[in-house]
């Protein structure tokens, strides 16, 4: 962590010295000396320091994922993660303490000033990074956040900060089309995201309005005007295009300060595997159905998993050790495991994250020990509202009947896009190919004949599971959309043929074919405050008991 935080701190300084432009506030009479902020070094700190509240590598992101059975992570096994969980530097400190706090005064220095591209573009921000601390912890400070002279800031409810965060978002759409805005200070290289498009960040806006009014869908009575806001919205019809993806890329560069993406950091110069890959989620990918017999894409082998994952085996390889769970070449460990081997250290052996959840590498199938860096760039985005999502969104309203749209039409735009997003990523890298458009259209083809044979229900199944797919290393809203849905279905020992065993594939004297496990504790629908920096310091802020209970107001 501490090797984090001196990157983090090093690259902000960097980024923000790169930022300087011409065009600082005049009111600065001493530039030695400056009075206010100057407004571009204030978003680059603050997109960046909101980039690593939430991002895989960061805090919440590695543990989250677990939760969502897309990896297994030793330090929270079977929703372990505890009041301490990554206390001091966590996500809530850095969303509080460095991003809303910039935000904040980027809207009291613009506003005034006229500078409403600024204003706009912090509200909108701050909106984002607001509703993701909701739909992780609920019930959380935010009407007396940041107010002079409030030491204990009392929680809002969830559903109040919700419609809060709608207004706000109004009134950055009203800024960021503010024709007289054009003509003033406007943001540039110092917007990591759009650049200071003004019209690219008023589409993210009402994509981000969409995707609040979709979450609370299940729960209209409690949003202000909700039908009215989203009839509107959606006649508008104006969101993020392909190509307008809503991520923080970290890239190639080293020098000055390294830039790459903090999970390949993290495993492909850490000395050991941090990230221990779901073989649930392996399973779903290649249509298996050893420990989810009703896999939905059963028979189905899905050509990103090359892309996301790295197996060092090769098929007849030989592990340096007894192994927990062995398919084929792919090699890793169980949720809620209490097996014998679960322990054994295996780091030349087990599978890692690719080059499109870190920018690590490619799986062309020769496999390979990674030692340091010797595979990979560390060139990848953390997705936040991505292009994908967007039409995932779409479809998920139509199957719900909130719109007319054709749900599998926009089933298909939405893999389709996927596969363009997992094709830009390996891009970044010289030699890696991109995934076909015949087989892109052969997995698609196949997905839809699933699609097309489901009921209801499992039509919302397919369409959530494959955005939980395309979602990986964004776990925040794969944690909201199965609180919301159900799905996708999450991996349970009670789905196999023994309720207390995992199914191990390749079995060996060593290795048995049944993987003992952990009774598996509920799920947890909300994540405990932080204690070290909230709790025992704010009286007005009291610690949940029960995770298993409902804690957010969409919870339905």
């Amino acid at each position: 962590m501490k090797r984090i935080l001196k990157f983090s701190l090093a690259l902000l300084l960097t980024l923000s010295l790169g930022s300087c432009t011409k065009d600082f506030l005049d009111v600065n009479k001493n530039p030695n000396s400056p009075t206010t902020p100057e407004l571009n070094q204030l978003l680059s700190g603050s997109e960046y320091y909101m980039t690593l509240a939430f991002s895989q590598g960061n805090f919440i992101g590695n543990n989250l994922s677990s939760y969502v059975h897309q990896l297994v992570s030793r330090e929270v096994q079977n929703y372990g993660m505890t009041t301490q969980a990554n206390n001091p530097y966590n996500s809530w400190n850095y969303a509080y303490i460095y991003a809303l706090v910039d935000f904040d005064a980027l809207i009291e220095y613009a506003e005034p000033e006229g500078n409403l591209i600024y204003a706009g573009i912090a509200k909108t921000l701050k909106a984002y990074a607001f509703s993701v601390m909701v739909d992780l912890w609920g019930d959380i400070p935010y009407s007396e956040f940041n107010v002079p002279d409030i030491t204990a800031p009392k929680p809002d409810k969830s559903a109040d900060i919700y419609n809060s965060l709608i207004a706000l978002l109004e009134s950055a759409q009203a800024d960021l089309t503010n024709t007289q805005a054009a003509n003033n200070l406007k943001p540039g290289s110092d917007d990591f995201f759009y650049k200071g498009n003004a019209a690219k960040w008023s589409r993210l806006n009402n994509t981000l309005t969409l995707k609040l009014l979709l979450q609370s869908r299940k729960a209209k009575a409690e949003i202000t005007g909700w039908q009215a806001k989203f009839d509107a919205l959606t006649a508008d019809n104006k969101f993020i295009a392909s190509g307008e993806d809503f991520q923080f890329w970290f890239n190639e560069k080293t020098s000055p300060t390294d830039q790459r993406h903090p999970a390949y950091l993290d495993e492909y110069d850490g000395g050991q595997t941090t990230y221990y890959i779901s073989p649930f989620f392996y399973e779903v990918m290649k249509g298996h159905t050893y420990n989810y017999p009703a896999n939905p894409f059963a028979g189905i082998d899905d050509p990103r998993v090359p892309y996301y994952f790295y197996k060092q085996l090769v098929p007849e390889g030989t592990p340096e050790g007894k192994y927990e769970y062995r398919n084929g070449d792919f090699l890793s460990i169980f949720f809620a495991t209490n097996g014998p081997n679960s322990a054994t250290s295996l780091d030349k052996s087990l599978t890692k994250i690719g080059i499109y959840l870190c920018g690590g590498k490619y799986d062309n199938g020769s496999g390979g020990v990674i030692t340091g860096y010797n595979a990979g760039n560390g060139a990848a985005p953390h997705k936040m509202l991505p292009y994908y999502a967007l039409k995932f969104m779409l479809a998920e309203l139509a199957l719900a009947g909130e719109t007319t749209g054709d749900a599998r039409a926009l089933l298909k735009e939405a893999l389709d896009a996927s596969f363009a997003h997992v094709n830009s990523v390996a891009a970044k890298q010289s030699g890696v190919p991109a995934i076909t458009a015949d087989a892109r259209d052969a997995f698609t083809g196949a997905v839809l004949a699933k699609y097309d044979a489901a009921n209801d229900a499992g039509k919302m199944q397919i369409v959530m599971t494959q955005k939980w797919i395309a979602n990986v290393f964004n776990p925040v809203d794969s944690y909201t959309d199965y609180r919301r849905t159900g799905y996708p279905e999450l991996f349970a020992p009670t789905r196999t043929s023994d309720p207390e065993y995992g199914v191990n594939v390749v079995v060996t004297g060593d290795s048995p074919a049944r993987v003992p496990m952990l009774v598996v504790a509920p799920f947890p629908r909300s994540l405990y405050y932080p204690t070290t920096s909230e709790t025992d310091l704010n009286p007005n802020l009291t610690q949940k008991v029960d995770l298993s209970a409902k804690f957010l107001f969409w919870d339905k």
